[in-house]
């Protein structure tokens, strides 16, 4: 049994664990929760999007480019040619949180390079470069994961930027809750050890080291049993992953797809796997039961919900609805 001593160890302990979780769940751990769920909003958009977005953000830097429809034509996620104070860049973007680039690919952009008599080139992609891939990069800039959220998050709109935060800010939070309890069971098991270790030296008798094992073994069944509902209730708080995860990922593809074929749509993308974000064009119409149309065909995304966001200028206001609720 723990005397007053003891308890007061434990709380000290858990106290000061309690502390540094919070401070490094909150300062480090949100953030990248913020920039995961940012980069995981990238990959969801199709390929001109992501272009389109990479080129807007290396404008400040004096870059200029050529339609990406012009780009299209010489073929899907070709090369896309940049001026650079008279002198010619390529751009070369791979859409994908899971598209790798390997050291062919950057060789592959380095060529173009060559071939072109560019002055450099660009390599973008919420995927991964791969270590070496980075060594073959002589003057070629790379972007990828954080780094390429970081580059074209000022120019997403600040209802997305919202959502992301609190979607971080909710996961967070009870990661705070979960690292608390944790931190409890924790500081009471050490005090348990430590007042195990303290009654065994007084103690010469042979008995002792067995007296010490019990000790030291009790309060681990204790600690076991109360990790079990931590666990229990870290399983409570998150959302179940899906059965077929590349099912829903194709349906969302699909649900892209779909929506952006309907008259008045600008662009569509997953802003989180909840909500489906529509930029609409200027149009008297309301696309809102076509759009709602391609939801219901899939059953696990038809209770998504929908950001309607008009053009820059319009008077229309932004909206937020649901097709169908649980």
């Amino acid at each position: 049994m723990l005397n007053g001593f003891s308890v007061t160890t434990a709380l000290i302990i858990a106290v000061l664990l309690g502390v540094a979780l919070t401070a490094y769940l909150w300062l480090v751990r949100r953030k990248q929760s913020e920039a995961r769920a940012g980069i995981e909003a990238l990959s969801a958009m199709r390929w001109r999007e992501f272009s389109r977005l990479v080129i807007e953000a290396l404008q400040p830097r004096g870059f200029v480019a050529e339609s990406i429809e012009d780009a299209a034509e010489r073929g899907l996620e070709a090369d896309l040619r940049l001026n650079r104070e008279g002198r010619l860049w390529l751009l070369s973007c791979k859409q994908g949180a899971n598209y790798r680039i390997t050291t062919p690919m950057v060789r592959e952009l380095a060529d173009g390079i060559r071939f072109h008599g560019a002055a450099g080139g660009i390599l973008a992609t919420p995927g991964t470069i791969e270590a070496d891939a980075r060594k073959a990069a002589s003057g070629i800039e790379l972007y990828d994961g954080n780094a390429v959220w970081t580059l074209v998050k000022p120019l997403l709109p600040p209802t997305l930027h919202n959502d992301l935060a609190n979607q971080a800010q909710a996961r967070t939070a009870r990661e705070t809750a979960i690292a608390w309890g944790a931190a409890l069971i924790l500081g009471f098991v050490l005090a348990a050890v430590l007042a195990a270790l303290l009654a065994r030296k007084p103690s010469q008798e042979p008995s002792a080291p067995a007296a010490t094992e019990a000790a030291v073994a009790a309060p681990d069944a204790p600690a076991r049993e109360a990790a079990a509902p931590a666990k229990s209730a870290v399983n409570g708080m998150t959302a179940p992953a899906p059965a077929d995860p590349n099912r829903e990922e194709f349906e969302r593809n699909e649900v892209i797809r779909g929506v952006s074929a309907v008259p008045g749509i600008e662009r569509v993308m997953w802003s989180t796997r909840s909500t489906l974000v529509v930029y609409l064009r200027e149009d008297d119409g309301d696309p809102v039961n076509d759009i709602c149309a391609v939801l219901e065909r899939y059953e696990t995304l038809r209770v998504s919900r929908l950001h309607l966001q008009p053009p820059a200028g319009s008077t229309r206001p932004v909206r937020f609805l649901q097709c169908r609720t649980f």
